[in-house]
């Protein structure tokens, strides 16, 4: 026997009335009521947390139940078959597969569908946004760790013709100009910006006198840009946050970060390999050797090398590392430079 109450779907008046079993019907007592049906009529809800359970009857009224263990031991005696997808929920098996699975689905959509969806973003942001989030980060760059450059403009004009005479793949969509900064806390670097500028820093210059070899750097930061590499990495790095200020409506906070994360951000190592490809190709057009690439690498590891010794030498810290997120250098020489 169980106690319920029992609502006629017509008024809002509540009765207290009894359920019980006679075989396969159920049977419903009141002071005035005095109901059965088939027990195969009749609906019952779900069990979710200590809420009421609804048992929906074929006349339009339902009951609802508050003593859920009275309720199951009654439902068994009669035979009612809850529906799969309540078995499931109550089962610790599926339980534990559905963790696994959403554990799954969100491991698949990091790997997958995020790159996937920051790339068709990146490649549809427009030329003048382009513009404005590399002068932005350009400026930040300036306050935080640039210094103006102590090149000559000779030298600097000749770096900027040589590059200008470098033929572009037939699939290059930006224009692209030199800036020449110093940074000695950094050391030998150049990178890219997200409009196409790319820096050059006066210690990567007087690390090699090969001017050919600033020109395979700077054909790998070019991969980078064309392949928006940069913007790809803030927009994953930033999905969450995007999705939070876009549902809150306010998405001025996240562009204002925008110049800083991407000063911040680091390529993976699949787009270094993509921006070592893109060089490669770039230097075969133009007559040159993809050797010159592994070269200019392996003297930009040696003088990193040098860097972090002396450093945790002097303090005990560690200096920015230029190849911490790079493949290793053998193995981004091997595949631009079987023979080196």
């Amino acid at each position: 026997m169980v106690a319920a109450q029992y609502f006629d779907g017509r008024t809002t008046a509540a009765h207290a009335v009894t359920l019980t079993l006679d075989g396969e019907w159920l049977q419903m007592r009141g002071d005035v009521l005095a109901h059965e049906w088939p027990l195969r009529d009749v609906k019952v809800s779900e069990r979710l947390g200590d809420t009421p359970r609804r048992i929906t009857l074929p006349d339009g009224g339902h009951c609802e139940v508050t003593d859920h263990a009275a309720l199951e031991v009654l439902l068994k005696q009669g035979g009612y078959r809850s529906g799969w997808l309540d078995g499931m929920q109550h089962s610790m098996r599926w339980a534990l597969l559905s963790a696994l699975l959403i554990v799954l689905l969100f491991a698949a959509a990091y790997r997958y569908l995020l790159p996937w969806g920051a790339e068709v973003v990146a490649r549809s942001i427009p030329a003048n946004m382009l513009q404005k989030m590399g002068a932005s980060s350009l400026q930040t760059l300036d306050k935080l760790m640039l210094e103006p450059s102590k090149l000559a403009p000779e030298r600097q004009q000749a770096l900027r013709d040589a590059y200008a005479r470098l033929s572009p793949l037939p699939d290059a969509q930006l224009a692209y100009r030199i800036e020449f900064r110093s940074a000695p806390q950094i050391g030998p670097n150049a990178f890219a910006l997200p409009d196409g500028n790319i820096v050059m820093l006066d210690e990567l210059v007087a690390l090699t006198q090969d001017d050919d070899e600033i020109i395979a750097v700077l054909a790998h930061e070019r991969g980078h840009v064309e392949q928006r590499h940069a913007l790809r990495m803030v927009l994953q790095s930033s999905a969450v946050g995007l999705a939070m200020t876009w549902y809150m409506g306010d998405v001025s906070s996240l562009l204002a970060t925008v110049p800083a994360m991407l000063v911040q951000a680091s390529y993976s190592r699949d787009m270094e390999r993509e921006a070592d490809e893109y060089a490669a190709r770039t230097l075969q057009l133009n007559a040159k050797s993809p050797c010159l690439l592994p070269d200019i690498l392996h003297k930009l590891e040696a003088a990193h090398a040098k860097r972090q010794a002396e450093a945790r030498k002097d303090s005990g810290g560690s200096v920015m590392d230029y190849l911490a997120s790079h493949p290793a250098t053998q193995e981004r020489s091997a595949l631009l430079c079987p023979a080196h």
